[in-house]
């Protein structure tokens, strides 16, 4: 009885030794993403070993993957790719490798709820697990919405919605881009702070160009201009204006239905009221 106590002491501790060679860490960008939205996490490995590793998973017997359920936290998402999550890499003695991942690249985070993520790091046929971290996936506030259509394609309809959500104690207005019929989710953009006190524009012309106005603080407020075609949505510019009197093109105030005036004379001139 006594020795096969000390076989199995001695076993417990070979196996403390071998996870106690790896630090690992998984860590979310946010604890909330809205839908649509890259969902950025950092991946850390460090090497408490004696000896220098290389990790290949190209081609290698090693893996350095992230594992994600959603909902019940046996409800494992199956990979979009083969692609790897990390190129090859060595790792020195107490030397961190850090990468950070659009981890929707890999697994199909649409739906909204609750999801668990967990790097696993597998070396010398040893697997090695890091904490699981979890994060959520939310529709967001609707605010308003407008629709796109193609004169070359006109089975084609995209929908813009602009909607908002509280991060990091602090309101901010994303816009969400959905085809239809062929269900294509576009990347959700993250257009900044936002004033809840104030209505946002959405103007989409004929051309493709999408233009997004809205008030970011009483004296600011972001100016967005993506372009829109039919196999592409990009963002073409981004501005934060100071001074709308001054600095606001004449399509931005047509936005607001207010004319463009010469003035002249040196009085101050009063903010542009968006309310």
């Amino acid at each position: 009885m006594v020795k096969l106590l000390a076989i199995f002491i001695s076993g417990a501790a070979v196996l403390t030794s071998a996870a106690a060679q790896f630090k690992m860490a998984l860590t979310p960008a946010y604890s909330v993403f809205v839908s649509g939205e890259s969902v950025v996490v950092q991946l850390e490995l460090q090497n408490d070993g004696r000896d220098t590793i290389k990790v290949n998973p190209v081609d290698g017997t090693d893996k350095f993957v992230v594992e994600i359920t959603h909902g019940a936290r046996y409800n494992e998402l199956q990979l979009l790719t083969d692609a790897p999550f990390c190129k090859p890499f060595e790792l020195k003695p107490g030397a961190t490798f850090t990468t950070k991942l659009e981890i929707d690249k890999w697994y199909p985070i649409t739906k909204q709820g609750q999801y668990f993520a967990q790097l696993i790091f597998v070396h010398d046929n040893v697997r090695y697990e890091s904490s699981k971290k979890s994060f959520d996936v939310v529709t967001g506030m609707p605010i308003k919405e407008g629709i796109q259509m193609f004169v070359s394609d006109q089975r084609l309809k995209r929908v813009f919605k602009l909607v908002h959500w509280d991060r990091n104690r602090s309101e901010r207005l994303f816009l969400k881009i959905e085809d239809e019929p062929t269900g294509i989710i576009w990347d959700t953009i993250d257009l900044g702070q936002y004033l809840k006190a104030s209505d946002p524009k959405l103007d989409i012309a004929l051309n493709g160009e999408v233009t997004v106005v809205h008030r970011a603080t009483q004296d600011a407020f972001f100016w967005t201009v993506l372009w829109s075609l039919p196999n592409s949505v990009e963002v073409a510019d981004r501005n934060r204006l100071l001074d709308p009197e001054v600095s606001a093109s004449q399509r931005v105030r047509a936005l607001y239905g207010e004319g463009v005036e010469e003035t002249g004379g040196e009085g101050k001139k009063s903010w542009w009221k968006f309310w």
